[in-house]
């Protein structure tokens, strides 16, 4: 059951048990408003460090909710999102109890970084690619980088266009090997480093590991990439 149905039930339930009453009697729409923008800005700012803009929606102009007694109590609906489109719960606990879903748009600006120019697939990244710019963050579901060094060196994973955001999703660690190189197998035994000449069988990036082939013993091993010529192994 969604936060959307509920709300519906309870708006219909909410208008039927609401009779005649004057103003003073009746909850201010702003208030809850208030609060739930309150509650949410809140929680951002405890999650991300900084101050995000927060519109909370309208509420029917037919609710009709007894005055709270009370302070207003806010929660934030189980499998809700912090940021973008989402719902905050207000609530009443005072001598007449209520519960409503308040729709709230929820931004936060930050600097990330993003392509300086249109990038090719497999591309190595330098700082001369990227730059920061200012943008909502409530969009960028696959995530975002606010540093620019932390891509330099890393690989387009795919074309990615000027301006685009850039993501984990599209770019990955370049390749320190490739299949059927020769590379140096170390190993360790009895404190001392032995080294042979290996082949990798498959593709690998610094710190993955892979299969490799011992030239001596003809035998297949797994070891973990180390650099672009040497590849850890245990005997």
């Amino acid at each position: 059951m969604n936060d959307r149905y509920i709300a519906r039930v309870l708006l219909a339930t909410l208008l039927l048990l609401a009779g005649p009453a004057t103003a003073g009697d009746l909850q201010d729409h702003r208030s809850i408003q208030a609060t739930a923008e309150t509650f949410i800005a809140g929680v951002v700012n405890s999650s991300h460090g900084a101050e995000p803009t927060v519109t909370a929606g309208s509420l029917d102009s037919r609710l009709r909710l007894a005055r709270c007694d009370a302070a207003l109590e806010a929660f934030q609906p189980s499998g809700s999102r912090m940021l973008g489109n989402t719902t905050v719960g207000v609530r009443c606990t005072g001598s007449s109890t209520w519960t409503l879903y308040v729709p709230v748009r929820v931004s936060l600006f930050g600097d990330v970084v993003v392509a300086a120019r249109p990038l090719p697939r497999s591309h190595l990244l330098t700082a001369a690619d990227l730059k920061l710019a200012r943008r909502d963050l409530a969009p960028l579901h696959a995530g975002y980088y606010s540093h620019i060094d932390q891509l330099v060196g890393k690989q387009a994973g795919r074309n990615i266009a000027v301006d685009t955001a850039v993501s984990s999703l599209l770019v990955k660690e370049p390749l320190a090997v490739r299949r059927g190189q020769r590379v140096s197998l170390v190993a360790a035994v009895g404190g001392l480093e032995v080294r042979m000449t290996g082949e990798a069988m498959s593709d690998g990036t610094a710190g993955e590991r892979i299969k490799v082939r011992n030239l001596r013993s003809k035998r297949i091993i797994d070891g973990i990439v180390k650099s672009g010529t040497t590849i850890q192994v245990a005997m």
